[in-house]
């Protein structure tokens, strides 16, 4: 035991530098079991980013027989994997050592509450939710632990429970998660009447020239009801009408693509702008001062005429 711990101090040491310890990715172990995402984006893009400019957001990992486990930067990680596998010269990656072991349900939780990544979309989300339920949480204990309303956690429950072949039709961009929960709601958590549903709004897309199906394809009276604010559907609206197009900005779509999957997380306005626009590895500009104003003298009076 001891052994091991002194292993796993000198490989900190030895790369430590501030905040951070600078590891080989050889000395990192990716357990993609437990990663929840499926949805990884452009890695291609991420890799070149890298490569150029090295990791903005450290990776977060733990000690275990003296490597890095990692625990957040899946992402990140397979893209320094494939800059390597293209020759790329990777010698070692920013990664917070955790300070103390964390419990399987803490890690889980982590990736509800701390990811500095690519948002996790709404079903891998669900898969989070469905692993805490395993170990034993309540809603409350999610709730009051994440931050997140209890409308939207019971939502990610209910993708949980749809059938795989929808879960599929999520994951190939065929339907949205969103679509798919309203239509679950509709149907009183059927599960094959919503499959059924989730494939006639599918067709309908289909047939109206779209790739994915949004709320307006489903043809259940209560779903096309629903309404979400005017911002969300004019948002939507864009989303709608690019989806599976080649001549699109892929960096603008990504920033609609973000956009709507952080509304959708119930994140608000502030931590949005906090996660995704600003850049943590800059310094921020102290606020300029407020000018004084100087009170303005009263005016002599005028002497008064003898």
């Amino acid at each position: 035991m001891k052994t091991t711990e002194a292993k796993s101090n000198k490989v900190v040491a030895e790369f430590q530098k501030g905040n951070y310890s600078y590891v080989p990715p050889t000395q990192i172990i990716v357990d993609e079991k437990n990663n929840p995402r499926e949805e990884y984006g452009n890695i291609e893009e991420l890799m070149l980013s890298i490569v150029e400019n090295g990791i903005r957001n450290p990776l977060k990992g733990y000690m275990k027989d003296g490597r890095v486990i990692l625990r957040e930067g899946f992402r990140r990680m397979r893209a320094v994997k494939l800059a390597l596998e293209k020759g790329k010269k990777i010698e070692r990656v920013p990664v917070i050592i955790e300070e103390r072991p964390m419990s399987e349900e803490e890690r889980t939780l982590e990736f509800l509450i701390n990811n500095d990544g690519k948002p996790f979309t709404m079903l891998e989300q669900s898969e989070v939710v469905r692993r805490l339920l395993n170990f034993g949480w309540k809603v409350t204990d999610i709730e009051r632990k994440t931050g997140k309303k209890r409308g939207y956690i019971e939502n990610l429950i209910m993708l949980t429970k749809v059938s795989m072949k929808v879960q599929n039709y999520i994951k190939e961009g065929k339907i949205s998660a969103h679509a798919v929960v309203q239509i679950m709601q509709a149907v009183k958590q059927d599960v094959d009447a919503a499959t059924k549903e989730v494939e006639a709004a599918i067709k309908t897309a289909k047939e109206s020239g779209k790739e994915k199906a949004t709320p307006k394809h489903v043809g259940t009276k209560k779903v096309k009801s629903q309404s979400y604010g005017k911002f969300y559907k004019w948002a939507e609206e864009i989303a709608d009408t690019i989806a599976g197009r080649k001549d699109v900005f892929k960096q603008r779509e990504e920033v609609l693509d973000k956009l709507l999957i952080a509304f959708e997380n119930g994140q608000s306005a502030s931590q949005f702008a906090q996660s995704y626009f600003v850049d943590k590895s800059k310094t921020p500009a102290a606020p300029s001062k407020p000018v004084a104003k100087v009170a303005a003298k009263p005016a002599k009076k005028a002497a008064k005429k003898k």
